[in-house]
């Protein structure tokens, strides 16, 4: 992969990464650590990321049903995508390279990892009779397993 395709993928994953860590209990330790990584040892930025995460977190909480809250997702995720791409680019490349780790191991704990799909992933499973499985958003199943469905 393209360093640029890299820096690009790890950008989008970080930003899942917020969304993702931040409907958990893992919010208050994802934060701080993300907060750190955007500071850049600066602890003026440190606070100003901090609020702009925790800003998003709430604006998630405070969504007041689906479609308003996949509106405030998709604001949010690129506005986290967009920080998290340029936080890449400004950096020299040992910096670049230790904030590419770090975006890595968020996506990896708290969203997708960098390059894979966002959303639902199964893998590796195996069924041994009737199974349903349903993915994704809105949907609505009537399942009736035996002869009488």
């Amino acid at each position: 992969m393209a360093l640029l395709d890299e820096m690009t993928a790890l950008a989008q994953a970080g930003a899942a990464a917020v969304l993702a860590a931040a409907a958990t209990d893992g919010w208050h330790r994802f934060s701080n650590r993300a907060a750190r990584l955007l500071g850049r040892g600066d602890p003026a930025l440190e606070g100003a990321a901090a609020d702009r995460l925790d800003r998003t977190a709430a604006a998630l909480r405070a969504a007041s049903d689906e479609d308003e809250r996949e509106r405030v997702r998709a604001e949010h995720a690129e506005q986290w995508r967009v920080e998290f791409a340029h936080l890449l680019t400004e950096a020299g490349a040992a910096e670049r390279t230790h904030l590419m780790g770090e975006l890595r191991l968020f996506a990896r704990e708290f969203g997708t990892a960098a390059g894979e799909a966002a959303g639902p992933v199964m893998s590796g499973n195996t069924f041994h009779g009737p199974t349903n499985v349903q993915v994704g958003h809105h949907g609505h199943q009537e399942i009736h397993f035996g002869s009488a469905g």
